[in-house]
């Protein structure tokens, strides 16, 4: 059967299964990790990719826990490249990647974008804090210098990103990770806003409110707008917060834009969660999900003329500091 034409906006995430070799403290799915859930069965995760093509999708991404540990990570890649998926990416800690031959092996199967999942420069905070695992910054280092090196060969032409989570111990460094890790050669970050879940659920040491947040991210913002420009997006910050660091009008507008807007950061991407069968609740819109059973907003916000694209804050959040500043425009 010959695939549908290609959807560029639409993408299939395969979720290959919760073991990783790190330990993150915000981890979303640290109790299944820690429960030892075992891998997805290789032909199950070949099965979804001819699925998913026949359908259309042009752009495929490799989930876990830690999918660089998976043991058939490269000829999964190697199989969605055969099948013609054109975009093929893994969200990463990064850490494999030190390893340069692993590292070529892997992009030479076809992979064309990786998202590393670091979250300070520094050791003390990256390692000691969040990942709990010694010496795991310096290995990410090596992996970012390693995949930036076979970007500049014309490799990873969809380039190479960072995807931090935004917790309090990060919060007042986020101009300072940024042009760390662009000297390095990565000049695309993406922030997401701490999303209080398992063993940070309630903590407010990791949790800040968006009151707080919202003048450093704005900081971080204007820096970028006049020093020096980088690729720089923040997730599930919802664009009315700016207003929380005093910014309104054409400013807010403009901002909220070019750096809040996650109907256009997100396009609607199909999720598989390969380690399970073929039920229907196994294959999902995350968006969706996302909106209607993580997300809250007040009933204000059906006023709001960004309601359409917007969706709230996680009830989560909610639940620790209600809807303080969030205000219909």
């Amino acid at each position: 059967m010959n695939p549908a034409p290609l959807q560029e906006e639409r993408r299939i995430e395969i979720h290959l299964g919760t073991l990783c070799n790190n330990r993150c403290v915000f981890c979303m799915s640290a109790d299944k990790r820690d429960k030892r859930e075992p891998w997805a069965q290789l032909e199950r995760v070949r099965e979804e990719l001819r699925h998913f093509r026949a359908k259309g999708c042009g752009s495929v991404g490799f989930l876990g826990g830690e999918p660089t540990v998976y043991p058939h990570i490269v000829e999964c890649v190697a199989y969605a490249r055969e099948l013609g998926f054109s975009r093929i990416s893994i969200c990463t800690n990064g850490v494999r990647f030190s390893d340069a031959r692993f590292c070529e092996r892997l992009v030479g199967a076809g992979l064309t974008r990786v998202s590393v999942s670091v979250h300070s420069h520094r050791a003390e905070v990256e390692d000691g804090l969040m990942t709990r695992v010694p010496g795991n910054l310096a290995r990410k280092i090596e992996g970012i210098r390693n995949l930036a090196a076979l970007r500049g060969r014309g490799f990873l032409r969809d380039n190479l990103s960072l995807n931090p989570v935004l917790c309090r111990p990060n919060l007042h460094e986020l101009e300072e990770f940024v042009e760390f890790f662009a000297a390095l050669g990565a000049e695309d970050v993406r922030f997401n806003y701490i999303w209080p879940h398992g063993d940070v659920r309630n903590d407010r040491a990791w949790i800040p409110s968006l009151a707080e947040a919202m003048p450093e991210i704005v900081r971080a913002m204007l820096r970028n707008e006049t020093v020096r420009r980088r690729r720089l997006t923040f997730g599930a910050v919802p664009k009315c917060a700016l207003r929380l660091a005093g910014v309104s009008g054409k400013l807010l507008e403009y901002l909220a834009g070019k750096y809040l807007d996650e109907a256009c950061f997100d396009p609607p991407n199909d999720v598989s969660m390969a380690t399970r069968g073929e039920r229907p609740e196994d294959r999902f819109v995350w968006q969706t999900v996302k909106r209607d059973q993580f997300k809250t907003m007040p009933p204000s916000c059906v006023r709001c003329r960004w309601a359409p694209g917007c969706d709230g804050v996680w009830k989560s959040y909610a639940d620790l500091y209600g809807f303080a500043g969030l205000e219909p425009v």
